[in-house]
């Protein structure tokens, strides 16, 4: 049984869970904002702009519709926080992408775009199909690890330049919220694997935004 409370009585169930997904949530708000002003044009700035949109749509109808509420609704309901992740980790390993277009072979950037669409499709897919978060979790590791993480390596080691250190250290550390929420390691009912993960999460988008930004405003970008 999921913890709960009431508040006016209203039930509200796993009401830690749900109160990370809003810490996670407002992070991404706040860094959609702030991204929005940067005077960067091109694309890159869009991909990032709407990651964090949509990043923190996800965690906002997760919290609310995948948690809190979720004993009034049909479980289908969770696939719109679902999809909502599966494509914020797109948009980022499109902003990855598209920066690391003039250091990297256009042949093999073509590949890993095209790569990363299908396995997107697919996750998507087995995810509506089985209603199972099992799907966007590994899509999600994929992108971040084989894709922000490997090319943030690979153009700090081209560039020298020290915010792609930021995404590659965000990059590890979403990877402990993975180990953690797969493992399902909890400190009890009332601070589980969920909330742990979202916490370090938090952490690891903080890290991500800062990066971003210190991308978006070099001069060259890289």
């Amino acid at each position: 049984m999921p913890t709960s409370i009431e508040i006016w009585n209203l039930r509200i169930d796993e009401p830690m869970t749900v109160l990370t997904d809003l810490l996670l949530a407002a992070i991404c708000f706040y860094a959609y904002l702030n991204i929005r002003h940067v005077e960067s044009p091109g694309r890159i700035k869009r991909y990032f702009k709407y990651y964090f949109l949509t990043l923190g749509f996800g965690s906002l109808f997760g919290g609310v519709l995948g948690h809190a509420f979720l004993y009034q609704l049909p479980d289908h309901w969770k696939l719109l926080s679902w999809m909502l992740v599966l494509l914020s980790v797109v948009l980022i390993s499109l902003a990855m992408l598209e920066m690391a277009r003039p250091l990297i072979n256009p042949s093999f950037t073509r590949i890993i775009q095209r790569l990363n669409m299908c396995l997107f499709i697919l996750a998507a897919f087995f995810t509506v199909w089985n209603v199972a978060f099992s799907p966007v979790k590994y899509y999600t590791i994929f992108g971040m690890v084989l894709i922000v993480g490997m090319l943030s390596v690979h153009l700090y080691r081209k560039t020298g330049n020290r915010a792609l250190l930021r995404l590659t250290m965000a990059v590890g550390v979403g990877l402990v919220s993975a180990v953690i929420f797969s493992y399902q390691w909890g400190l009890g009912p009332w601070f589980n694997h969920n909330d742990i993960s979202h916490v370090i999460l938090s952490f690891s988008t903080v890290m991500i935004y800062k990066g971003a930004s210190l991308l978006l405003n070099s001069s060259p970008l890289i």
